[in-house]
């Protein structure tokens, strides 16, 4: 038996990270909202309900040492991973609990017994479980949380999967006959392709759902189980949400994707369809109805604590940011457009220029890059401005100072699991509070890196690490022949020299350990 509260458990979630939920993230979208934010540089405590492997909640770990971190989830098989995790990178400040969250809530002390928390954190599993699940795990988010503290959340949200709802019904409905997981997700494929090729009304009623189905052999098969082979699959309008969390203390803080918060990006009639509601909930479900919105990443507060408008304004000057584009590149017009959830906005070119101007290769305060901004910026503007770069990932926030060591001992440990065959998919950065992406030439170039290799043999290192893992090299998706693979890989091994390995050390990602003398090789 494979599924459990309707929950499919046949097979262990990807290994992934998010920046949203990071500490530092939640922390700045509260003083956007002028609520007192938990001091994310001194101790505090998270807790993650539905930690999956519990890799997200290492790389924090290994961020914020001062910290206590807690991940619970009731597939048995994610919480053995993601002890040893935490435990081979040193980490001694987070915990794993197996525990369901139904039986968790009716326990004496329950989730209480674990702690007080400043923030608690559920992504991806709202709109998956059963209605009574989703229940629990809603009480114990708030019952977790101090007061004043901040709830994360993030399901999959209506109308934009609408599309994609008979697809999952069949996948759920063909699991009683051929069984849990791939069977029955592989049979909904093959029925949906052969309703395309008659021309099956349901594609003129939903026109982007060829769309989705194409984009489908591009993602994981771990997350397509975990997305599509639940039961109780069901994605959620904002106000489903809102209002019963409103309704046991939580209220409707913000939006994590730091765009969603300004209006003044949308087409003015939107604005005003949008600016019509007085109700937080209504407001938001219009606001998904003009957006055709498809996920959410919502924050709530167990009761605002508020800064006055002047502490707020002080408190934004003292911000620090940094830069993650490279300084000596040319901006090209793809700095200043900004893909959006509803279309592409186009920055004001002077604005941003000036500012990461200002921030060369370092990292600033607001106050000290005031004389870089424009006269005469509204806060507002400010705050849109820094949202878009934020979202895009050309600035990141910069907490104050933290031993950088746990997380440059966790990047070490990380990428030699990657160079082993591991599926991870990021790096933690002390600097910036969150996590790095990188693909898995990078990986392997890393933990070269780390292994003592001088960055003049890093081609020959890519080399050895993808024929021990039987893995070809790719060129636009292609196998590269044997004849040109020399000058591919140290094409590959330049770009990691000219364009990562300067931003990973500037996030403090690699220690002094990883920074090996001239002419050193690595061992084979």
């Amino acid at each position: 038996m494979t599924l459990r509260h309707g929950y499919f458990t046949g097979a262990g979630y990807t290994y992934d990270a998010q920046s949203e939920p990071s500490p530092e993230r939640l922390a700045f979208l509260a003083l956007l909202n002028r609520h007192r934010p938990p001091e994310v540089s001194g101790p505090f405590q998270l807790l993650e309900l539905g930690c999956g492997q519990g890799f997200h909640l290492c790389l924090q770990a290994a961020n914020y040492p001062q910290a206590h971190f807690l991940g619970i989830d009731f597939n048995a098989e994610h919480i053995p991973h993601a002890r040893s995790l935490a435990a081979a990178a040193g980490l001694a400040n987070v915990r794993f609990e197996q525990a369901d969250f139904l039986e968790l809530e009716q326990a004496a002390g329950g989730v209480m017994a674990w702690g007080d928390f400043d923030f608690t954190v559920a992504h991806g599993i709202l709109s998956w479980v059963a209605p009574e699940v989703r229940l629990s795990l809603l009480r114990l988010a708030d019952r977790a949380l101090r007061p004043g503290g901040l709830f994360y959340v993030s399901y999959n949200t209506l109308p934009g999967w609408l599309p994609m709802m008979p697809f999952q019904h069949c996948v759920s409905s063909l699991q009683g006959r051929l069984g849990d997981g791939l069977p029955a997700l592989d049979a909904a494929l093959g029925l949906f392709h052969g309703l395309r090729q008659a021309n099956g009304l349901v594609f003129g009623s939903q026109r982007d759902l060829a769309l989705h189905l194409d984009g489908l052999g591009k993602l994981d098969p771990s997350y397509l189980l975990h997305e599509y082979n639940h039961s109780h699959w069901q994605p959620l309008y904002a106000n489903q949400v809102i209002e019963p969390l409103r309704e046991m203390g939580l209220d409707y803080l913000a939006s994590a994707t730091l765009a969603e918060n300004f209006e003044g990006l949308l087409p003015v009639p939107a604005q005003q369809q949008i600016q019509r509601q007085s109700d937080p909930a209504l407001r938001e479900l219009v606001r998904d109805l003009v957006t055709n919105q498809t996920f959410r990443r919502d924050v709530y507060v167990k009761g605002l604590d508020p800064l006055w408008p002047l502490e707020a304004s002080a408190a934004m000057k003292q911000v620090r940011l940094c830069s993650l584009l490279d300084p000596d590149a040319p901006a090209d017009e793809s700095s200043y457009r900004f893909p959006l959830a509803w279309g592409e906005f186009q920055g004001n070119r002077d604005w941003i220029g000036a500012l990461l101007a200002g921030l060369g290769d370092g990292s600033r305060s607001l106050a000290e890059l005031e004389p870089a901004i424009p006269s005469g910026t509204s806060q507002l503007s400010l705050q849109q401005n820094l949202g878009l770069l934020l979202g895009s990932k050309a600035l990141a926030l910069v907490p104050g100072e933290r031993d950088p060591a746990p997380s440059q001992r966790s990047n070490v440990h990380i990428a030699a699991s990657v160079a082993a065959g591991a599926p991870y998919t990021s790096v933690a950065c002390p600097v910036s509070g969150n996590l790095h992406k990188l693909n898995g030439l990078e990986f392997l170039a890393l933990n070269a890196l780390n292994q003592g290799c001088s960055e003049a043999d890093l081609a020959g290192a890519i080399d050895a690490g993808l024929r021990a893992l039987d893995q070809p090299l790719h060129r636009d998706g292609q196998p590269v022949p044997e004849s040109e693979r020399p000058a591919d890989l140290e094409r590959v091994a330049d770009d990691f020299r000219r364009c990562c390995l300067p931003l990973l050390r500037r996030l403090g990602v690699l220690g002094s350990g990883a920074r090996p003398q001239p002419g050193r090789s690595r061992q084979a």
